[in-house]
């Protein structure tokens, strides 16, 4: 038996998890019970792996099989969330899909999406000296132009296009969906046989609405790239390469719904540089000492590219410092297809096998001082131990890793590179001239990202505003 918390009867350990937050609360068990244990929910056993090690013995070992699929939480079936890669429970359709996905994101594929991450980006650099205060909203559109345009070769030449404002609607759906303790039917799912009349029965409705901005989206994205087809204008892309190869096994239908989920995928890269800016008002020193190796590997008048990577190797740190600082899905869950024994100990079939991301990465014995953002920590590093380099745990682990986390990898450093080349980054003030403090705090759900904060930003010269301009007209 494994080590854990004491349950009640029914309940289990339902009373001891808070709403909000729950991985800090499964990070203290780990401190009592090691870095596996076990939970008990309404009669389900929750197993939680709190180490990069136990992580991949179970899930990329010999029995890597027995969890490969993600609970499918009755929301999110309700929702219909279910028919894309990311909660595919059919293994031979997410085995298609996913070599799918690997033709056009492997490593080798990057370089053709380097044009399309220059235009993105210079035109979210000119996007933020035009609008600095709304730079949250030019994450999400950054990051959600890049998607679409890899999943349905669609380029994104408005602040308001309105594929982009129902891609992120999407995003944000999907994110109250998967909200940890969030929905009480999919802890009891025959509430969602009841009534729609019966009090707090209003997650249903919410559900249906879900749904049906979700295929009104992918509906849309795929007829788009059947007329750029037609027009002989389409650009490489997920749906185009889906189209034009038809893998057997993946039905039309899926098809559609399973590229409108990768328009999406961003969502983890754009908690991320939000928290990049909220950490560099937080610590002005960092972000000094950045600009300064920019201006002695790059110079005036040029901005940092992906080819300048192995030169700036203190933003580099940085990029990688803040995947661990504040991981943009802290907790992710596994579903057991059968009994399986581990150490002497039974999980149990359909246990919940919950990877803490955030125990991994602020786990006291692995990172000095872990609760605080020290990008120092990673210099004069080789080669990355898949154990303790934050890149290779916070995208995942065995057959469910996110296959888009090398054009994630690019998109971040060419972001921040950029960032910190032109701009500076600094608290915001109230009408007396005070500054104002972000609280810091984070958003619950499955995909978190700091509350939202103010912040000044401002281009750090006259000469880094005209390059941001003239870098976006190089582009357009």
């Amino acid at each position: 038996m494994f080590p854990g918390p004491t349950p009640l009867p029914i309940v289990g350990n339902a009373l001891s998890l808070p709403s909000q937050k729950v991985w800090i609360k499964l990070a203290e068990f780990a401190k009592l019970y090691g870095s596996i244990y076990a939970l008990r929910l309404f009669g389900r056993q929750i197993v939680v792996l709190n180490s990069p090690e136990v992580a991949r013995e179970l899930l990329e070992g010999n029995s890597a099989t027995v969890y490969t699929n993600r609970p499918l939480p009755k929301i999110i079936e309700l929702a219909g969330f279910d028919k894309g890669v990311v909660l595919e429970h059919d293994l031979g359709k997410l085995r298609l899909a996913r070599k799918l996905l690997h033709s056009v994101l492997q490593p080798k594929q990057m370089p053709l999406y380097r044009e399309a991450l220059d235009y993105h980006i210079n035109t979210f650099l000119r996007n933020l000296s035009q609008d600095p205060d709304d730079f949250s909203q030019h994450i999400h559109h950054l990051t959600a132009g890049i998607n679409i345009e890899v999943s349905h070769g669609y380029r994104v030449k408005s602040r308001d296009d309105t594929y982009v404002g129902k891609a992120n609607v999407f995003g944000e759906n999907f994110a109250r969906a998967t909200l940890h303790n969030g929905h009480i039917v999919n802890w009891l799912p025959f509430l969602a046989y009841l009534p729609t009349f019966l009090p707090g029965m209003g997650w249903k409705a919410r559900a249906r609405a879900w749904r049906d901005q979700y295929i009104s989206l992918a509906q849309e994205g795929h007829e788009m790239v059947k007329d750029d087809i037609a027009k002989g204008t389409a650009r490489p892309s997920l749906t185009l390469t889906a189209l034009e190869e038809s893998e057997p096994g993946l039905y039309p239908d899926e098809t559609i719904m399973f590229t409108a989920t990768q328009v999406y995928a961003g969502t983890s890269t754009s908690s991320i540089l939000t928290s990049f800016v909220l950490l560099m008002v937080q610590y002005p020193e960092t972000q000094k000492r950045a600009q300064d190796e920019i201006d002695r590997a790059i110079g005036p008048g040029r901005l940092p590219g992906l080819s300048y990577r192995s030169s700036l190797p203190y933003v580099d740190a940085i990029v990688t410092e803040v995947a661990r600082l504040r991981p943009p899905i802290p907790i992710l869950p596994r579903l057991a297809a059968r009994d399986e024994v581990y150490n002497g100990c039974l999980i149990e079939d359909n246990a919940y096998v919950m990877m803490n991301f955030w125990a991994m990465l602020h786990d006291e014995d692995r990172y000095e001082d872990p609760h605080a953002f020290k990008p120092e920590r990673w210099l004069g590093i080789e080669e990355r131990d898949a154990n303790h380099h934050p890149l290779e745990i916070v995208f995942g682990f065995g057959r469910r890793v996110c296959p888009g986390r090398y054009l994630a990898e690019e998109t971040l450093f060419a972001a921040i590179a950029r960032v910190l080349a032109v701009f500076n980054i600094s608290h915001a003030e109230d009408s007396k001239g005070n500054p104002i403090i972000p609280s810091g705090d984070t958003t619950n759900g499955g995909i978190t990202c700091p509350v939202p904060f103010t912040c000044k930003i401002r281009p750090r010269s006259p000469a880094a505003a005209e390059l941001v301009q003239r870098s976006f007209e190089d582009v357009a």
